[in-house]
């Protein structure tokens, strides 16, 4: 197997808050396979938003504290200044924010946007050819008349086009590791399968890693290779998404899977769910993060953190009762 393009290891990230310090991220370690599609999932809260800012270095102000590793090319990018790890924002990585309203600037048109944004790794190229490119990407994404499109505001697209104006900015910067967060929360069904199979097509067109957060299982089985599950800012469970989707070992993900909506359910039907809520992370309980909402929980589950164990060659789960 080929080295991975991140390694991260024992990344725990903490907040200060008004109700104490929030272990938002607790010793997360996993790795992101060069080419694969890295699907992350959990409920809300799980800290799937925190890991993707952790890797662009673009947390809050509230940081309390940020330990661990993530290396690119031998180098821990954690431990860099804050210049070089701006230089890698736009050139190595690159990132479809949740919503594309909020990311793209409304003062500037969508022309000026995708070219500045080329100009990091590209310093030297003319605003001609900036634009050429750029035209040349929308089209790629499924923007008719894309000439005329750099023209307009983004108040002027539609909720999928806007989509696919970061889907196309992303890929203009031509970075190793792309994260797409949420990227099809605030879509319409329609226009979600859209960019779905957008998203596959160009990930086999173009390669490179991609790192998907969501909270929908069924966009992970269509766009990924690998799943991550994270519930309350830890790791319970990582592997091939097909194996894990398949025959899950952790409980937790065992829940998850459940809770899917099933293609013909009918109306009174009862829809499953998870007992109880997501820990507070300000007051973590002993044990296994899981225990308190897990059927299978036991007494020791509540007495020490279980080890990421691995299971097989590239499965790993977090519970003493497998």
């Amino acid at each position: 197997m080929s080295e991975p393009l991140l390694k991260i290891r024992d990344l725990s990230v903490h907040f200060r808050t008004s109700h104490g310090i929030a272990q938002v991220l607790r010793n997360v370690s996993l790795d992101l396979g060069r080419g694969r599609a890295v699907g992350v999932v959990g409920e809300s809260g799980s800290g799937k938003s925190t890991l993707a800012a952790s890797l662009l270095r673009l947390l809050p102000a509230n940081l309390a504290r940020l330990d661990g590793t993530i290396e690119l090319d031998g180098r821990n990018l954690l431990a860099l200044p804050a210049s070089q790890t701006m230089a890698l924002r736009g050139t190595r990585f690159a990132m479809i924010f949740q919503d594309p309203m909020t990311a793209l600037n409304p003062v500037f048109t969508i022309g000026n946007q995708l070219v500045e944004l080329q100009r990091a790794k590209r310093p030297k190229a003319s605003k001609a050819e900036l634009l050429d490119r750029a035209v040349a990407m929308l089209a790629r994404v499924g923007i008719a008349d894309p000439a005329r499109q750099l023209t307009q505001y983004p108040h002027e697209f539609s909720g999928g086009m806007r989509q696919r104006v970061m889907i196309a900015a992303a890929l203009l910067t031509d970075a190793d590791l792309l994260i797409a967060d949420e990227p099809t929360t605030a879509l319409d069904p329609t226009i979600e399968a859209q960019i779905v199979a957008l998203m596959r097509d160009l990930h086999d067109e173009i390669g490179g890693t991609l790192m998907l957060i969501s909270h929908s299982l069924g966009l992970i089985s269509q766009l990924c290779d690998d799943v991550v599950v994270l519930y309350a800012g830890t790791v319970v469970e990582t592997g091939p998404m097909a194996e894990v989707f398949r025959a899950p070992l952790h409980p937790y993900t065992r829940a998850l899977i459940a809770c899917e909506i099933a293609d013909d359910v009918e109306r009174g039907d009862t829809l499953a769910s998870i007992p109880g809520e997501v820990p507070d992370v300000t007051r973590l309980p002993p044990g296994c993060i899981f225990a308190n909402r897990c059927p299978d929980a036991v007494a020791a589950c509540r007495e020490a953190v279980p080890e990421l164990r691995e299971f097989g060659s590239d499965r790993r789960a977090a519970c003493i009762r497998i």
